[in-house]
């Protein structure tokens, strides 16, 4: 009767969902860069109980393989998101300062647009960023007034006794998940001044220099 149990007990199939659990979910986990850690510790441990019930009674569990499948996958899922917490914040920050590289440059194109226009078909007086790229001194996307996640603006002041104009360069989103965290003034003196964050610098039309900026350009 004892042998007739066991060899019924050895026919039935083992129990493995513990251990396909474990494989399912560190996999996901390596794929999700660790599931926010939630997954790759649930792969673990469901993958350590599982290959621990493997070895100790293999006789009603099985999955052992799949189980350390699972372990792997959820310790490779772990290794990843530490890596990335490491290199993604120095990577979005050397991306920030490219992009606010090129808004100062495009900054100082619009100046150099400006210029021109008001030497020529402005006859003294100038204009805003569609009218410059109608003329061809800007290119079509600067002109539109988004470009490379930065928003540009030039407008015209009134109240001095001289053509002026004001261009501000904002970001579209700051903080480290945004495009960009540093905000970009100037006017027809050609000096650029630029801030943290996403509001650019403001100057008056009586006083050209705004108090809230950092000159980059005399």
């Amino acid at each position: 009767m004892n042998e007739q149990t066991d060899s019924i007990a050895n026919l039935a199939p083992r129990r493995k969902g513990m251990a396909i659990a474990s494989q399912i979910i560190g996999t996901i986990s390596l794929i999700t860069c660790s599931f926010f850690l939630v997954g790759a510790i649930s792969g673990l441990v469901l993958g350590i109980i599982a290959l621990w019930r493997a070895k100790k009674q293999p006789e009603i569990y099985g999955g052992e393989a799949e189980a350390k499948r699972g372990i792997t996958f959820s310790v490779l899922g772990m290794v990843v998101l530490v890596v990335a917490a490491l290199i993604l914040p120095n990577f979005l920050m050397s991306q920030h300062g490219a992009r606010g590289v090129a808004a100062f440059r495009e900054v100082q194109a619009i100046n150099i647009a400006q210029l021109q226009y008001s030497r020529t078909k402005g006859q003294g007086k100038y204009t805003d960023l569609r009218t410059l790229g109608e003329e061809n001194l800007i290119d079509k996307v600067l002109a539109s007034g988004q470009k490379g996640g930065y928003i540009f603006i030039s407008t015209l002041v009134e109240g001095g006794d001289k053509p002026m104009y004001d261009i501000t360069a904002s970001p579209i989103s700051t903080g480290i998940w945004g495009v960009g965290n540093r905000s970009f003034y100037s006017n027809e003196t050609q000096a650029v001044y630029d801030a943290d964050g996403g509001n650019p610098p403001q100057a008056s039309s009586q006083n050209r220099v705004p108090e809230n900026g950092l000159l980059l350009i005399p």
